[in-house]
């Protein structure tokens, strides 16, 4: 079987990816204890690869739906990724209204493969914030971003490690040289003078920007 493990938050249904780290990174047999209590994890299903010795990859995707639909799987914290055919931008409406990640398109009559594929389109339900930018990394791309808090400080809020062509570049490091504040060994600081737009999966219960991506610079 393909799927994922996840944490679904009980009063929203919804897959909580903050709280699928948190078991993930639990190391100490107490903990561990705890979570599987007060965090418990399921396996969400959305594929079958092979049944009853069966090597099923080669047939379309209805197909493998349909086998894996007709299983008993094997308890509670086993389910299956639920499809819808023919409505997807209904679908991927009520994904925005509820807040939810994204969803994935398939073509019905796909084959599974092990790589990224055109048949398979993954349709995020981005967020987007306006950021300052207050840094950057020395070695490699990643700009320092931050956004004001309710008292007008700036709170650091991630790093920005996609999005920006080359023209953005140029125009980044080009203006920054004028408002460099300071610098470490990793990273050099700039005044709060550059806003830019960022998409992201979500905020983070810390505050921070998942995965941030950057869009464009706002004037």
């Amino acid at each position: 079987m393909d799927g994922e493990i996840a944490c679904v938050d009980p009063a929203t249904g919804i897959s909580d990816f903050e709280a699928v780290m948190t078991r993930f990174q639990a190391k100490k047999a107490d903990m561990i204890d705890r979570l599987q209590r007060t965090l418990p994890v399921t396996f969400v299903v959305f594929d079958i690869l092979q049944y009853k010795g069966r090597d099923l990859r080669k047939l379309p995707l209805t197909e493998r739906k349909a086998i894996l639909s007709s299983l008993t799987l094997p308890g509670p914290s086993f389910g299956v990724v639920p499809f819808i055919e023919g409505a997807g931008e209904e679908l991927f409406e009520q994904v925005r209204a509820w807040g939810m990640e994204g969803m994935v398109g398939k073509r019905k009559n796909s084959r599974y493969v092990s790589r990224r594929s055109d048949a398979w389109q993954k349709v995020i339900n981005w967020s987007y914030a306006e950021v300052f930018i207050t840094g950057y990394r020395k070695d490699e791309l990643g700009w320092l971003t931050a956004v004001l808090d309710g008292s007008g400080k700036l709170r650091p809020t991630g790093i920005i490690e996609h999005g920006p062509g080359p023209k953005e570049k140029k125009a980044f490091y080009g203006v920054s040289k004028g408002i460099v504040s300071g610098e470490d060994k990793n990273f050099v600081y700039l005044e709060p003078l550059i806003r830019a737009e960022v998409k992201m999966r979500n905020w983070t219960k810390a505050g921070l920007l998942r995965s941030p991506v950057f869009t464009r610079f706002i004037v």
